[in-house]
């Protein structure tokens, strides 16, 4: 099953040491299973730290699309020839081995779709005065179906999560779809993985690929996803910054233990490892700690203050 699946992910220089800890993670855990790494910026020097592992190779994102790497996932997608196809962004880890989540139970389509709490926080900021909060606001929803101008009612009303998912190679005039609509609807410019100035594409790729979850009539059926629900074996997302190489944040705390024991595990097994930045030496695991530990209540005062000014901006 493992060779009919390969892993992709896409990253620049920033997130090198994401990618390697995803990179590693998957060469331990599922070493059948084959990983591209599709990136730009790296020297010669970096792409030898993934290409040790027999089952990573390393790709190079096209010159010509100066757009955030974040909205370059369905290009690194398009560089697999497996019959199934699994993104995972550059800020993951594997966990345990996962090998029997990958294959969509349905043979088609694995992605997360939020709930109707977590979309309605989402989308909090967006729904007009007396406007339901529920679903994804109508006035997006409008925008969302005349951009994609196929289906006439969407069959989703929630939005997806884009940071891990498998699909069928069938499915592939999909991604292109996917590709194509970000050319139409996101600028030819950097413009981070947020983008606030636009309201119906805010969360730009995962934006576009739930509008055409939403009204595309190529979307696949969308199986149960499965990769974040065994506690032994899982995909771990970083999420939010900062990330574990730049700075602990006490939510990812947990995955402390996780991130030393696989350095340790590659230096078992005589790999090469990038320099290591200071939050993933186990020497520095106190002050880690204590950073994380009194950083926490600030973090969550700026995001509830945040989230006050958004409201009634």
């Amino acid at each position: 099953m493992s060779s009919n699946v390969t892993l992709v992910t896409a990253c620049d220089k920033n997130y090198l040491w994401g990618a390697f800890l995803l990179a590693a993670s998957t060469a331990r855990h599922l070493p059948h299973v084959p990983m591209q790494v599709v990136q730009t910026g790296f020297s010669d020097e970096d792409k030898t730290f993934f290409t040790q592992f027999p089952s990573v190779s390393v790709l190079s994102l096209a010159a010509d699309d100066p757009r955030n790497v974040a909205n370059r996932k369905a290009e690194a997608l398009l560089t697999a020839e497996t019959e199934y196809i699994g993104w995972l962004d550059a800020d993951c880890m594997i966990v345990g081995n996962i090998e029997s989540m990958l294959v969509p139970e349905n043979g088609e389509f694995q992605i997360r779709l939020r709930g109707d709490a977590e979309n309605t926080q989402i989308w909090c900021n967006h729904y007009e005065t007396g406007e339901s909060r529920h679903g994804v606001p109508a006035a997006v929803l409008t925008q969302w179906r005349s951009d994609v101008g196929q289906l006439a009612a969407p069959t989703h009303n929630t939005t997806c999560v884009t940071n891990a998912f498998i699909l069928h190679h069938r499915h592939l005039d999909f991604i292109r779809q996917w590709k194509s609509q970000i050319a139409k609807v996101i600028a030819p410019a950097d413009t981070g993985v947020v983008d606030r100035r636009s309201r119906p594409y805010f969360m730009t790729d995962e934006s576009v690929l739930s509008s055409l979850l939403a009204f595309s009539s190529i979307a696949p059926p969308v199986a149960p996803y499965r990769l974040d629900q065994v506690q032994q074996a899982h995909v771990a997302h970083f999420g939010v910054n900062p990330k574990p190489w730049k700075r602990w944040r006490k939510q990812f705390w947990p995955y402390h233990a996780k991130v030393m024991d696989l350095i340790d595990w590659l230096h078992s097994e005589n790999r090469a490892v990038p320099p290591i930045p200071w939050p993933l030496r186990r020497n520095n695991t106190p002050l880690a700690w204590a950073i994380a530990q009194a950083e926490a209540p600030y973090a969550k005062i700026r995001t509830f203050g945040g989230d006050l000014i958004r409201r009634w901006s």
